[in-house]
Formats: structure tokens, sequence, C-alpha cells
């Protein structure tokens, strides 16, 4: 970052510092107009008054961009650990532009940060995010999830649904093979079974790869009863699944 922060009016009448001593000058009446953190800009205040906040110049550097009607700064060149700060910061001060632009650039790290990205979305109740993150983050147990969901009960309740659902589902399936006498197709069936650890396997999106026998080392010339047993057990599946609600959370704000 540069010594000479970019937002820095000559006229501004409030000085904000960062936790790392650097001074921003700003204007009340924009603090007012894109924020709902800010006092209004009406508030009486002292001449000269430093108002001090606890993030650093560098997040602050982005969010006070967020307030000026110019050209918002661009998020998705920041590192993930940058970006959360400015997120945290634009809930904190209730910054409108920088909220909207945080929550679009943080789905490009619900793979890769999935964790972090939960535990941020459920502390704010970003319903649109945890209903992103639900489907990814299947195979993740309930315990290491817990602490991030339980901040905000509703989501607690229609996760732990939405992942019940298919691991019933996959305890149905194991207790209720198809009976087929060719040993491949035995094969097969065990394959698909042991695949259901998972439970994300059972997903519409993953049902295809998870029933295509000829994808199993050594059956690839397998006959075609067992062929056609195999699709007639994946179009079952895929019946079941289909009746399985999309998560979804249609009260975000909810306990």
């Amino acid at each position: 970052m540069q010594n000479e922060p970019k937002v820095q009016s000559s006229d501004a009448d409030v000085i904000i510092r960062s936790c790392d001593n650097i001074e921003f000058h700003v204007h009340k009446r924009h603090l007012e107009f894109a924020t709902g953190g800010f006092p209004p800009a009406d508030t009486p205040s002292s001449l000269g008054e430093i108002v001090r906040l606890s993030e650093s110049s560098s997040t602050l550097e982005i969010l006070f961009q967020f307030v000026y009607p110019q050209r918002h700064p661009s998020l998705d060149k920041l590192a993930f650990e940058e970006l959360l700060e400015v997120a945290e910061a634009a809930e904190k001060y209730e910054v409108y532009g920088a909220l909207s632009a945080c929550h679009l650039i943080l789905r490009e790290f619900l793979h890769s940060h999935s964790k972090q990205v939960l535990h941020f979305a459920c502390r704010h109740r970003i319903a649109p995010l945890v209903e992103r993150l639900a489907p990814i983050m299947m195979d993740t147990s309930l315990s290491e999830v817990k602490d991030s969901l339980i901040v905000c009960p509703s989501y607690f309740f229609a996760w732990s649904l939405f992942r019940e659902q298919y691991l019933q589902l996959s305890i149905a399936l194991a207790q209720s093979r198809p009976q087929h006498k060719c040993d491949n197709f035995n094969i097969f069936t065990r394959v698909v079974l042991q695949k259901l650890d998972k439970p994300s396997n059972l997903m519409m999106s993953n049902l295809e790869n998870l029933f295509n026998i000829r994808s199993i080392g050594g059956l690839e010339n397998i006959q075609v009863c067992c062929a056609m047993e195999s699709r007639k057990w994946y179009h079952a599946v895929r019946e079941r699944v289909a009746k399985i609600p999309d998560f979804t959370l249609e009260t975000p704000d909810g306990y």
C-alpha cells in the first residue's frame, strides 16, 4: 500500500485512523449515505477529532473507496485473508457497496476455503453463501461445522436435515441392493456401495459417474444383462434422489 491513502479529501470533515496509524480524511455525508454503521453527518463532533478504528489501513483503504460515488475497486486480486478482512469490515460498518462485492467474490473460495466462508456466512446470516456451501460440504461431518452453524439454529436444523436425507438414502441402498446372479454385477454393486461412504456421490450431478459400470477396472466387457440391470438401478436411485429438495434457507434471519 502507498504511504498516502487514496481516500484523502482536502475538505474532509472527519479523520479516521487505522490500527497501524494511517489517517483517512473522509466526508461525513458520504459515510452517512453509503453506510449504516457510521453516525449521521449532522452528529456533533469536536474540530479535528480523530476516530480510531481497529481495522488495518489496507482494509480501510479498500473499504472507503466504496463510500464515494466513484468506480468501486476490484476485489478479485485479493488473497482470501485480505478479502475476508474487507468483508468483515463491510459487515461491521454496513458499507452497502462493499457488502455485495465481497459476497460475490467469496463465491470463488467456496471450495478452497469452505469452512472459513461458512463461519463468516453464518455469523452474518448470509443465506445465499450458506446455500451454496451445503452441497459442496456434504461430506464434511456435522461435528466439523456445528460451531459455525449453531450461531443460527435455523441454519443448523436445515443443514442437518439436508445431509441426513442423503445419509438415510445411502443406508437404504446398502440394505436393498439389487439381486443379479452375474459375478461382474456383484462386483459392481460392491464398488457402488463402497462409494456411498461419501453422501455427495448420491447428488444428482454425481449419479451418472457413480453408476457407470464400464468405468470400473476389469468390467469393461460386461454382459448385456449386467449393463441393463445397472441402468435399472441407476434410474431407481435417481427417482429417489429427485425427491430430495434442494437446500434452501427460506428465513435467513430467523432462529
